[in-house]
């Protein structure tokens, strides 16, 4: 069983209390949120929602196209504590978490049931504009995963991680108070996990501050 796990029990303050998974994707009405749940909806065996209660209201008189997915009303301190409250709840052996504020251009970026590894890295190749924003991850010929530095400006690494697919192995290197759940990446490489990395076409676009957003809206729309 294949469990697709979006952890939106964030407050929004980067955009000013706005849920930004409820802006416009440019697919049409859809917002962000329902353009994840739309692409995986045919495949996922399910869609488990870590919401935030003070959005509650606003998600249900919206009339989302939630194509049968489960809201779970939390409130957590981080992104990490969110997805292990989810993964307790699921049934599932393999979950693939994706970001609400997040969107993707290639159809292809949803195929996360193909991906069977401990942990497996769907990654995006990095534009000027996003160095020192994303967890950037180096890979060697082999698509094994070498390294993952998160956030470095410095770094030169040209590809970044946008979702992860795991199995629950990968849990005991998930620490509820740290930021998210990229932090267990490296844990997890020096504990020799088989980990790889699966190159997506298109463009990656982190919503979640008002800048990117606008330039997901200019450039990535298609």
């Amino acid at each position: 069983m294949h469990s697709i796990l979006i952890p939106a029990s964030g407050s929004a303050t980067r955009m000013r209390g706005l849920p930004k998974f409820l802006l416009p994707s440019g697919n049409g009405i859809l917002s962000l949120l329902e353009n994840h749940i739309v692409n995986v909806a045919n495949f996922a065996d399910e869609i488990l929602i870590g919401l935030n209660p003070i959005f509650l209201n606003i998600v249900q008189e919206a009339n989302l196209e939630l194509c049968g997915a489960r809201i779970i009303p939390m409130k957590t301190a981080t992104m990490t504590q969110t997805v292990l409250n989810l993964v307790e709840l699921s049934t599932a052996e393999r979950f693939t978490v994706i970001m609400p504020d997040t969107a993707f251009e290639a159809k292809e970026s949803y195929e996360f049931k193909k991906l069977n590894h401990d942990l497996d890295l769907s990654l995006w190749r990095i534009r000027s504009d996003q160095y020192g924003k994303l967890g950037q991850v180096l890979i060697d010929s082999n698509n094994l995963v070498l390294d993952c530095v998160d956030k470095d400006p410095e770094c030169k690494y040209e590809l970044a991680w946008g979702s992860l697919t795991f199995n629950k192995k990968f849990l005991q290197f998930l620490n509820p108070k740290l930021p998210h759940i990229g932090y267990g990446i490296i844990p997890a490489l020096k504990a020799s996990l088989d980990i790889k990395g699966s190159v997506v076409n298109g463009s990656y676009w982190d919503c979640g501050t008002p800048e990117e957003y606008i330039r997901f809206l200019k450039f990535g729309v298609k």
